[in-house]
């Protein structure tokens, strides 16, 4: 018995960052990124990219679109320069096939790296006053 080919779509999940004034709350941002996806690319265009917010924090995010649909995605997402008139930047940190990955080679390498940062700062810091004394 031969096995059929998954029906379900491909999907890929694509890390970001946003920068902004102020904090951006996650149904703001993605009434934002659906709003964009259909000014770009209409209904169907839409339909077809089949874009969901999955993960938000405030800083970092991924988001759900169809495989080959990455760039349109990425489009929608550089297009997005205010929401709720409040200046914001969303910077797209890497695309994957898995949410796991995504995670694990963008956001968490990132968030690792800037521990790293506030760490050596300390240190910096603490040798700092040390010598000052």
């Amino acid at each position: 018995m031969s096995s059929l080919p998954t029906l379900r779509e491909k999907k890929r999940y694509i890390a970001f960052e946003v920068t902004s004034e102020k904090t951006i709350t996650r149904s703001e941002l993605s009434r934002e990124i659906m709003d964009s996806i259909c000014s770009l690319f209409g209904d169907t265009g839409g339909s077809e990219i089949n874009a969901g917010l999955l993960s938000y924090d405030g800083r970092y995010g991924i988001i759900r679109c169809a495989k080959e649909k990455t760039m349109e995605t990425r489009a929608a997402l550089a297009c997005i320069t205010k929401i709720r008139g409040i200046r914001v930047s969303i910077l797209v940190l890497g695309i994957s096939g898995t949410i796991k990955g995504a995670m694990e080679k963008f956001i968490q390498k990132l968030l690792n790296k800037e521990s790293r940062k506030r760490e050596e700062s300390r240190e910096l810091t603490n040798m700092n006053s040390i010598l000052a004394e």
